[in-house]
């Protein structure tokens, strides 16, 4: 019985949280997908999440939903205590704290790519750091919603950054995103942020060489960009640091 209570609280509480009323908002976007546990156990929960934002520079409100294996929580934004700026290629950053339902408090860092754009709406994809007592989780969603700037160029473009410290066999910072995952048609671009340069080549899954494309060498603060027209998993490296490899997931 107890567990069909708890289904039951899960489902009804779920269902509220996507008809919430955000009428008041200028933009709303909202999205589901999973949150995962740090640690030497991690632990993979649903969620849930839905903001709405006064413009680029404002978050009116903001919910957060996670669930799964005995797990519930639903968590408000502090909008007022909040830092957020929305960028003309779509993307945003903001970072304040949000409330549970019983007064803990967690600090929440959200990132967002726009992914696609159309006339009426538009596709993000969005992570998120969750931090506070004995938490630790890393979220990530996939959002539609209405654009705050729904007149800039909505050619798909992403960015793979290329770390200081990338070159440095110990260290852990390969490139950022390591695992880029966009939508056919984007155009990717790296941007080399180490102190030394790097070259950008293309490799198949077992390593070998091909050739779709080759920056050259990238000095500190240069970029090379290619558009992925077909779907597929494309792998690179760095052919004066061959250890450092990452990939490009098209879908």
């Amino acid at each position: 019985m107890k567990i069909v209570l708890a289904i039951l609280v899960t489902f009804f509480t779920i269902s509220a949280l996507c008809s919430i009323s955000y009428a008041s908002a200028a933009f709303d976007m909202s999205g589901s997908g999973a949150a995962v546990t740090g640690g030497n156990s991690p632990q993979v929960y649903q969620s849930i999440m839905r903001l709405s934002l006064g413009g680029t520079s404002t978050i009116e409100r903001g919910t957060f939903l996670i669930y799964g294996n005995d797990t519930f929580l639903h968590a408000f934004m502090v909008p007022q205590q909040w830092s957020f700026s929305y960028g003309p290629d779509g993307s945003f950053h903001g970072q304040g704290p949000i409330k549970t339902m019983g007064g803990q408090y967690f600090n929440l860092t959200l990132d967002g790519n726009r992914a696609y754009a159309t006339n009426t709406s538009s596709l993000w994809k969005v992570s998120a750091d969750m931090q506070g007592p004995n938490v630790d989780m890393i979220l990530n969603y996939l959002a539609i919603g209405r654009d705050p700037l729904p007149t800039v160029d909505v050619t798909q473009n992403a960015t793979v950054i290329i770390p200081n410290g990338n070159s440095a066999i110990a260290n852990k910072a390969f490139y950022l995103p390591l695992n880029l995952e966009v939508m056919r048609g984007t155009t990717v671009t790296w941007q080399n942020e180490d102190n030394i340069g790097h070259v950008i080549q293309s490799q198949d899954g077992h390593g070998n060489l091909v050739s779709l494309y080759n920056s050259g060498i990238l000095n500190t603060g240069d970029t090379f960009s290619y558009k992925f027209v077909k779907p597929g998993t494309y792998y690179y490296f760095c052919t004066i640091h061959p250890w450092r490899t990452g990939v490009v997931t098209v879908s």
